[in-house]
């Protein structure tokens, strides 16, 4: 019969579903990939990036070292040319005053000076290229003007270095008298000498270049660069390289030496360096500085002296002896001080210093001939110019290769969907067949076939499809078949359902008729001595007590017999080849038998309680079967294990049988048929051996290793407590 056709209310075709799960399958695989694609560009970006970075910044950082190393060595030609010329002035000055003056004074050669009404000095004519002062007196003394005359020696040799040292704004002599020469180029720095002021006010020697030897205490009388000062003649800061001019005796006569103004070092510091400048950058974003080996500072832009922590005003400074004295050691910036402890103990030295959160990147040189160290400084934003614009680059490349992969990535999926499409159809249109052919099945229509000319898994279905229709077909066969095997399977538990009801009652009346047999009449018969005793007027005697002790025990062993063998103890301590041997030893005394046990079982035997039960209670049927049917007190019982099976066969050499088909008997007791059917409960069946004259075999076998469900064994404990 066919079955009922089921409706659900969402029906969707496999096609669809195939179709659905492919685009799925596709999109789970694109997203994916495409979200890949996308990570994978950003990494490289990042990692280009990290590279590029790390490579600039290394390249830059090389780069300022080698530069600082350049204007290093650059400075220290200019240091020393500067040196060696201001040197050679102080030594040609002190040939004049060691050449006898007194003999070879010409007042011919003297030259014209008046003295200034400005300021009272003495001054050559504006006109001369080289300018000569006088300070010292209100005249000019006979000893004055023959140094006056031996000096005019020195002013080709001013106009030559001032020529041959560049950097320098003036080359310039003064003596302690209150003499002075001074050649400059500079229109604004000769008109200021003509307009410095009275020597009553500020006398020029007290300036820092003269004072620099003056103030010394010893006759150290070498080539020295003076402190930053506020120049008479020149505006901003000035530094001087000066030397003695010493006489024969070894006086100190005066100073020659070489104006070089602050800017124009900071200038020449900050000149070529296109790699590191910013036109659009904050001032101070690359910067040079000077410093001497204690730290104190020899040129500095004043406009980055914030940043650095240190603060100056020069705008009270108006003459030579107004010294700038800054040292980067004092900076409030723990972090600079401690780059400055770097720097001056490195002949070189190049690292990166943040300085109120903004990245500098610093090049030091020491200089060979001063001991000063000349340091470059950038902000390495500046450094990191290129890497942005690279960066800006390299982010618009990875966008259109972004956009070229979606726009690759959509033709490819719209191309997969009409091939997924068409694969699809071809292969669900074999699948709709079958299909029309299951539902042709389902009302036993077995005519058509499905079509086995494929050799795929479609084919392979096919053929599948018409072997089961094949099978279907036989089934139908085998099933009424079965059919009827289970009508007689029934109408066999049916008839043994009845045996077991009869055998229930049959035992139920032997109970019965026991305790009808035994105890009732034992325990009957006591009770009628009992009231004997109480009825009569004789006194008690003590053997009327004993009888009815002896009737009383009678009845207590007759109901310990009963009980025995409804539900023998030993069973609930011991194993079945034990109780066995107890069984046959109480039946050989009660009944005088001589049956003989041999127990083969060496170990332990635990086995469920149902199957102790049913073994115990078979040997017992045997037993009883051999006394009422066998014709002789004699057998043997044997117990063995063999395998997984434990063994027990009864053997007595009586009158034997011819063996009957087991089947369900209304005699009483509890039977061989019965037997069987219980044996087979756990997988085994007895074995009968018998003829007529030549006695009987039984053999029991049953699985040794059976359990019983721990709740049924609880059961069993508790009706049998």
């Amino acid at each position: 019969m066919a079955a009922p056709n089921k409706s659900f209310p969402y029906q969707t075709r496999i096609s669809l579903k195939l179709f659905c799960s492919s685009v799925l399958s596709i999109l789970i695989f694109t997203i994916p990939l495409f979200f890949l694609v996308n990570q994978s560009l950003k990494d490289l970006g990042q990692f280009a990036d990290t590279a590029n970075t790390r490579q600039i910044k290394q390249l830059a950082t090389q780069f300022l070292a080698a530069m600082a190393h350049e204007k290093a060595r650059k400075y220290d030609e200019m240091f020393l040319h500067c040196q060696t010329t201001v040197t050679f002035l102080g030594m040609k000055a002190g040939e004049a005053y060691r050449q006898p003056a007194a003999g070879n004074v010409s007042w011919s050669a003297l030259p014209t000076m008046t003295p200034s009404p400005v300021n009272s000095i003495f001054y050559t004519p504006e006109s001369d290229p080289l300018i000569t002062a006088f300070w010292g007196e209100k005249t000019i003394p006979p000893a004055i003007a023959s140094e006056l005359t031996a000096l005019a020696q020195m002013d080709p040799y001013l106009a030559l270095a001032k020529k041959n040292i560049h950097h320098a704004m003036a080359a310039h002599i003064m003596t302690r008298t209150g003499i002075g020469k001074y050649y400059t180029l500079n229109p604004d720095m000769r008109q200021a000498c003509f307009n410095l002021p009275d020597p009553a006010e500020f006398d020029i020697r007290d300036g820092e270049p003269m004072t620099t030897f003056t103030r010394q205490s010893g006759s150290d009388f070498t080539f020295r660069w003076t402190r930053l000062y506020k120049d008479d003649v020149a505006d901003g800061l000035m530094m001087t390289g000066v030397a003695p001019i010493l006489d024969e005796t070894g006086g100190f006569r005066g100073i020659a030496g070489m104006d070089i103004p602050l800017n124009n070092l900071i200038q020449d510091l900050d000149m070529d360096h296109p790699f590191f400048s910013d036109p659009d950058g904050l001032p101070g974003d690359f910067f040079a500085f000077l410093m001497d080996s204690h730290g104190r500072l020899i040129s500095f832009p004043f406009s980055s002296l914030p940043r650095f922590g240190l603060d100056v005003d020069i705008g009270h400074f108006k003459q030579s002896d107004d010294i700038l004295s800054l040292n980067l050691m004092d900076s409030r910036l723990p972090e600079v001080e401690q780059a400055v402890r770097h720097i001056l103990d490195s002949d070189a030295y190049q690292n990166t210093l943040a300085v109120k959160d903004q990245p500098y990147v610093l090049a030091s040189r020491r200089l060979a001939q001063t001991g000063w160290h000349i340091v470059l400084v950038s902000n390495e934003k500046n450094l990191l110019n290129s890497i942005r614009q690279t960066r800006l680059v390299m982010d618009a490349n990875l966008s259109d290769i972004l956009k070229s992969f979606l726009i690759y990535a959509g033709v490819v999926f719209l191309v997969a969907l009409g091939c997924n499409y068409l694969g699809v159809r071809r292969f669900v249109r074999p699948l709709q067949h079958l299909t029309r052919l299951t539902r042709r099945i389902s009302r036993e229509e077995y005519s058509e076939k499905a079509p086995e000319d494929r050799s795929d898994e479609i084919g392979e279905l096919s053929r599948a499809f018409n072997e089961m229709t094949r099978r279907l077909q036989r089934s139908q066969h085998r099933e009424q078949s079965h059919i009827q095997a289970l009508s007689r399977q029934a109408a066999r538990l049916k008839e043994l359902n009845e045996h077991l009801v009869y055998s229930d009652e049959s035992e139920r009346r032997m109970i019965a008729s026991d305790l009808h047999d035994s105890v009732a009449q034992t325990l009957g018969m006591g009770i009628s001595r009992t009231k004997d005793l109480i009825e009569s007027d004789e006194p008690l005697r003590p053997d009327q007590i004993t009888e009815i002790q002896t009737i009383l025990e009678q009845a207590v062993r007759e109901i310990r017999t009963l009980i025995y063998k409804l539900s023998p103890p030993i069973l609930d301590d011991f194993d079945i080849d034990i109780a066995i041997g107890a069984l046959i030893e109480e039946t050989n005394a009660r009944k005088g038998t001589a049956y003989h046990y041999i127990n083969h079982v060496t170990g332990p035997v635990p086995l469920p309680h149902s199957l102790k039960v049913t073994l115990y209670r078979g040997v017992n049927e045997l037993l009883t079967n051999i006394q009422k049917h066998a014709g002789t007190a004699k057998a043997t019982i044997q117990v063995w294990i063999n395998g997984p099976d434990i063994c027990l066969q009864v053997e007595d050499p009586g009158t034997g049988m011819d063996v009957p088909p087991l089947t369900p008997s209304r005699k009483g007791g509890f039977g061989l048929y019965s037997l069987s059917e219980r044996i087979q409960n756990f997988g085994r069946s007895p074995t009968i051996t018998s003829a007529k004259g030549k006695g009987t075999k039984i053999l029991l076998t049953a699985p040794a290793n059976q359990t019983e469900s721990h709740t049924h064994e609880e059961k069993n404990h508790h009706h049998r407590g």
